[in-house]
């Protein structure tokens, strides 16, 4: 879509929401001597019954506060309203009874600059001169309420030339409205280039290593294998991809999963390795959690270890399955998983620690995808030996997934994941209490994977870079925080040097020389050094069976995938 004129995007309303409950939204760019100024928002509904309705404005989320600070003018219209704001990022609003209001306001970008590498994805609302790329949680203001409230969307007055893309253009492909969906969205607009291939699109914008046709050959077998697995027809997806500004060296990927879109933000060079783990992990969010179970309203973060380490595990095990991943590839990472999560400072950190830290400490904030990739892989193999491979973790998520479909608020998938479990003769009671609530530590069973490989517990030196990897990303890839006791000081690196690409070493292992090309004074030279801290940590790591004939590859493949 994206053309002059009014484009409106209807669908049928559920039979539990009558027409006066529905919230209506539109969209429309402000422009000045053709550029674009900022968003304006309306959004009508009925207020509430009593003559009073709480307005929620947005606020925090993704780990990104204060989110409030986009949205401008606001004024309310309605039959005897006046309007209070006892929080900054709340509206109350008293009218007349159940009377037709009308909110309007502005949203701008109140950050400098473009989307650029900061070591955080970039939620909070992008409104460039010639483009604009919005979530709905950072940009949409609602009632307070239910969120399964039907909505429409519309987008009004796109400039000529203008593209425009939003996962709630799916309503006009025969997809149910909630407002919830809006909150949970994504719309991109200006000078992106649409791809679209049946019900999937990509709206991507900026210059690539990659042709446009070439990032969604890669996107589509992967959504092709996840429908396959799950047993479910093709459904409209998009996937917008943003640009990073970056300094020499830096890299990042990452996004944020809609719940039929993915918003990809990235710099250019990573391997297709790496874009095929985040394309898989976030398409895989269509059903992790969402279509197996509910999550939990309040301190949602302590499921993280299903919602999150289960879609790990499934992002693996699907690429190898269906031979997106070779068998080399998925041990590689997997033990890039394990060597993360040895040498995390939080690899023991209770699930408590996660609720209170996962948005504020980045090793908090990974443990949960690794806990529950971990467990994933633990409990598959369990389920295997005690079912003699007549089951796998499989049939656990596909009951999860039918029980989930049934009619009414499905329970929660932590909850369905016990029973489920316990159905298949997998008692995970014990495992919940130890390594999910009080933290204790994962290990693989040496036979994890057997006859596949081997799974071995060593006892090494801790990686340690010297500096802070994170602070580093966020000064331009500056190194930033550098230990004077570290090997990389004794290597000769010191704050401020600009790192220009990483020449060798492998991350989370010790034993590998690290290799780092900086500028030093405005000369380039390469520093080397064991990265070997002064704790000791527990590592696994799988090695592969050595050898192996066509037929063992094929095995392997198999079992790895689950298949």
């Amino acid at each position: 879509m994206g053309r002059v004129g009014l484009i409106w995007l209807w669908l049928a309303i559920a039979t539990v929401a009558g027409a006066d409950d529905t919230v209506r939204y539109t969209l429309s760019p402000v422009m000045a001597k053709g550029k674009l100024q900022a968003l304006a928002i309306e959004v009508r509904f009925a207020g509430e019954a009593d003559g009073e309705t709480v307005l929620e404005l947005p606020n925090e989320w993704g780990g990104k506060t204060e989110l409030y600070q986009g949205v401008r003018d606001l004024t309310v219209d309605g039959d005897g309203v006046s309007v209070s704001s006892p929080e900054a990022a709340k509206r109350v609003v008293k009218h007349r009874s159940g009377a037709a209001l009308r909110v309007r306001y502005r949203v701008v970008q109140y950050w400098p600059g473009e989307p650029a590498v900061t070591g955080d994805n970039e939620y909070r609302p992008i409104v460039q001169p010639g483009y604009f790329h919005v979530l709905g949680n950072a940009i949409f203001a609602h009632p307070d309420g239910d969120g399964s409230r039907a909505a429409v969307f519309a987008v009004k007055g796109m400039p000529r030339g203008w593209a425009f893309a939003s996962d709630l253009e799916h309503a006009a492909m025969g997809r149910k409205l909630t407002l919830g969906d809006v909150i949970e969205s994504v719309s991109v607009g200006g000078d992106f280039r649409i791809v679209k291939r049946g019900p999937v699109r990509v709206a991507i914008r900026g210059k690539w290593s990659f042709s446009d046709e070439a990032f969604m050959g890669q996107l589509q077998p992967i959504i092709a294998s996840h429908h396959r697995f799950w047993g479910d027809g093709d459904e409209p997806y998009l996937v917008t991809v943003i640009s990073l500004k970056s300094s020499p060296g830096q890299q990042s990927l990452g996004g944020t999963g809609r719940s039929d879109a993915f918003a990809f933000f990235a710099t250019d060079g990573a391997s297709d390795v790496i874009i095929n783990r985040i394309l898989a992990h976030e398409h895989l969010h269509t059903w992790i959690p969402r279509r197996i179970g509910g999550m939990p309203e309040k301190d949602e973060a302590g499921a993280y270890w299903l919602s999150e380490g289960f879609t790990d595990f499934y992002t693996g095990r699907l690429l190898v399955r269906d031979r997106i991943w070779s068998i080399e590839q998925f041990a590689s990472e997997l033990n890039d998983t394990l060597a993360a999560f040895a040498n995390s400072t939080a690899r023991v950190a209770p699930n408590a620690a996660i609720i209170e830290g996962f948005w504020k400490d980045p090793d908090l904030g990974k443990l949960p995808y690794q806990r529950g990739q971990l467990l994933a892989t633990v409990w598959d193999a369990r389920i295997r030996t005690a079912s003699n491979g007549a089951r796998d973790f499989d049939d656990v998520v596909l009951a999860m997934k039918a029980r989930a479909a049934g009619p009414g608020k499905p329970p929660l998938a932590s909850a369905m994941f016990v029973e489920e479990m316990t159905r298949v003769g997998a008692d995970v009671a014990a495992d919940m209490a130890r390594f999910v609530e009080r933290g204790e530590a994962v290990l693989l069973p040496a036979d994890v994977f057997a006859p596949c490989g081997t799974a071995e517990t060593l006892d090494l030196a801790a990686f340690d870079r010297g500096f802070d990897p994170q602070k580093t990303s966020e000064n331009g890839n500056r190194i930033t925080g550098l230990r004077v006791d570290s090997p990389g000081y004794r290597a000769g690196l010191r704050d401020g040097m600009q790192i220009v690409k990483r020449e060798s070493g492998k991350v989370g292992d010790s034993r590998v020389d690290l290799s780092y090309r900086v500028l030093d004074n405005g000369l380039e030279r390469v520093i080397t050094y064991k990265p070997e801290g002064q704790k000791r940590i527990t590592l696994q790591e799988f090695t592969l069976k050595a050898g192996m004939m066509d037929a063992e590859r094929k095995a392997c493949g198999r079992r790895f995938g689950g298949a």
